[in-house]
């Protein structure tokens, strides 16, 4: 699993804990959890209090295991640069979660994907000369 996701999974279980206690529970350096907690704060999977500890946004019940495991299938497929993959497969996380806050979450997480992939791959400029397609007589 990845760090996002076992940050998630742990917060779910203890919720308020620092990030040295984060660190400690999931078996990653401090300051690998400390560079994640940002990013993740920013789209929404976790929230931070006054006294730096940090809570899921909405915790996953017993019927969101599919919902988990697709969103660990979607972290994968973003640290390999598969972007449209990626939100392909939030759109699914989406669909297989009845709670708001982990729909919105699925939500945001695709439309960054959609971004990403638009910067990777952006739409080709039309041709200056107005020529398309085939350039045979």
């Amino acid at each position: 699993m990845n760090t996002e996701t076992l940050i998630i999974i742990h917060l779910m279980n203890h919720p308020g804990h620092t990030p040295a206690q984060i660190a400690a529970a999931i078996g990653r350096t401090p300051s690998t959890v400390k560079t994640a907690l940002p990013a993740m704060v920013a789209v929404g999977d976790i929230w931070r209090d006054a006294e730096a500890q940090y809570y899921t946004a909405e915790a996953a019940g017993n019927g969101d295991e599919q919902y988990l495991s697709l969103c660990d299938v979607a972290y994968s497929l973003q640290e390999r640069n598969l972007w449209n993959r990626a939100a392909n497969v939030w759109q699914e996380a989406q669909k297989c979660t009845e709670k708001p806050g982990l729909r919105e979450k699925a939500r945001i997480k695709g439309k960054v994907c959609v971004e990403m992939a638009r910067l990777k791959d952006p739409k080709p400029e039309p041709d200056p000369f107005g020529n398309r397609g085939s350039f045979r007589p």
